[in-house]
């Protein structure tokens, strides 16, 4: 390919400036604006994001009954109350190899991979979304987006490493991926090539080349360019709030400009707009197709975040072994976020679908509930896999001879378009699903 044909094709996907490149949302006008590309996708990807909240939820609350808009969904689950035609709940599937101990951290570290758990050493098995990133990650900018809204804990518990409650996400049999923790750092993967700039907004640096794209896009991708670029401002100013906001933990820089590579700072005070950040860059990641394959830790298995702006006293793990009532609530917190990311996704038009229609959002946690029961995980799909998976039923296999979570990983894997015999545990896929 000669170079000028080369930029030319490069232009159907990244917006450049100095020292900075930020990716495009999916435009249906883009090929006929840049006809030189000849290889350019005529549909947008299937996205595949992985959520997930540690110790389960409600024993009793946790349920969906009946198909459809007729659908009944537990306390739990009221947030996706919207959603309930484009969700699948999913009863009765596990990882065998998770029940081994009775330690959360032991139930954990292998939720995506159905590997076995060394106890005395770090070791399990490669996740299925790092097998979709170092297999197929080479069409994006990012292999893969792992995030987190709460740090990793070291240690060791009974003599069992700490480190598998952290850590949903596994490049290796024994190296985690690094779980990105920080918006402002998060932000950065998908929109900076060159950190010493941080005094200038992206949009500002991208500037003239948006000018140029956007002469030759149509009426309708002009608008949704348009509202792209205020979503990408509207994030970076939310982050640079944060930064000034957050009680303790951030970096102040001491130099009127900065003379070294930026640390992580950026962590609003307020655990709901922390969340709510995360989950826009996840979007934005989505939108511009920086990366097609993510995952968004909430919160770590045996969490010990005390949720007080839900007027919550306890830790959630304190709360998830006694399950009062204030665990309906909070387990609601973290269903709404699935319901928002729904909301946004479901405003995004990519030609005759949305992005929630382009993507397939698999939920789930180690355990039903916090009482260390793995032998059934709670999990929940939502979206259209690009158009390959059917919303508002209920499945329960609690009683088949396939219930393995890897049979379920898949299909998601096959929807995200790399297609195994098998994995993990499982060298067939669950019956009934598609």
């Amino acid at each position: 390919m000669s170079t000028a044909r080369s930029h030319r094709c490069s232009r159907r996907t990244l917006l450049r400036g100095l020292g900075v490149s930020m990716a495009l949302p999916w435009l249906e006008s883009l090929p006929r604006a840049v006809a030189a590309a000849a290889t350019a996708a005529a549909q947008p990807p299937t996205r595949t994001l992985v959520t997930f909240t540690g110790m389960g939820f409600h024993s009793q609350h946790w349920w969906a009954k009946g198909e459809g808009n007729a659908m009944e969904l537990g306390p739990c689950l009221k947030p996706l109350e919207p959603w309930r035609e484009r969700a699948v709940f999913i009863r009765g599937l596990w990882n065998e190899k998770a029940n081994n101990g009775v330690i959360h951290c032991m139930q954990t570290g292998n939720i995506l991979s159905g590997a076995p758990m060394e106890k005395k050493e770090v070791r399990t098995g490669v996740s299925f979304d790092q097998v979709m990133a170092q297999r197929i990650g080479d069409r994006t900018k990012i292999p893969s987006l792992v995030l987190g809204c709460e740090e990793t804990v070291p240690g060791l518990q009974d003599g069992h490493p700490l480190l598998y409650g952290s850590h949903i996400s596994w490049s290796s049999a024994v190296s985690p991926t690094w779980t990105e923790t920080r918006p402002a750092l998060a932000f950065d993967q998908l929109f900076r090539t060159d950190r010493g700039r941080e005094d200038r907004r992206v949009v500002d640096a991208v500037l003239e080349d948006a000018r140029s794209l956007k002469r030759r896009l149509s009426a309708s991708d002009r608008q949704r360019f348009e509202e792209y670029l205020g979503s990408v401002h509207e994030i970076e100013g939310r982050i640079k709030r944060a930064g000034k906001e957050q009680a303790a933990g951030g970096w102040k820089p001491t130099l009127a400009a900065p003379d070294r590579e930026r640390p992580a700072d950026g962590i609003p005070a307020e655990l709901p707009e922390y969340w709510r950040l995360m989950n826009d860059i996840l979007l934005l990641a989505f939108r511009t197709d920086s990366t097609r394959i993510a995952t968004m830790k909430y919160c770590n298995d045996a969490s010990t975040i005390v949720h007080s702006h839900l007027g919550i006293r306890d830790n959630h793990h304190y709360l998830a072994h006694t399950q009062p009532e204030s665990l309906i609530t909070l387990n609601q917190f973290f269903t709404s976020q699935l319901a928002y990311l729904c909301e946004k996704m479901a405003e995004v038009q990519e030609g005759d679908r949305t992005l929630l229609d382009n993507t397939a959002i698999m939920h789930c946690s180690s355990m039903l509930h916090g009482n260390h029961d793995a032998k059934q995980l709670p999990v929940v799909l939502l979206g259209g896999a690009g158009g390959r998976l059917k919303g508002g039923r209920s499945l329960d296999y609690l009683e088949a001879p396939n219930r393995r979570m890897c049979s379920l990983f898949l299909h998601l894997m096959d929807w995200g378009g790399l297609e195994l015999d098998s994995f993990g545990d499982s060298s067939e896929r669950l019956p009934g699903l598609v």
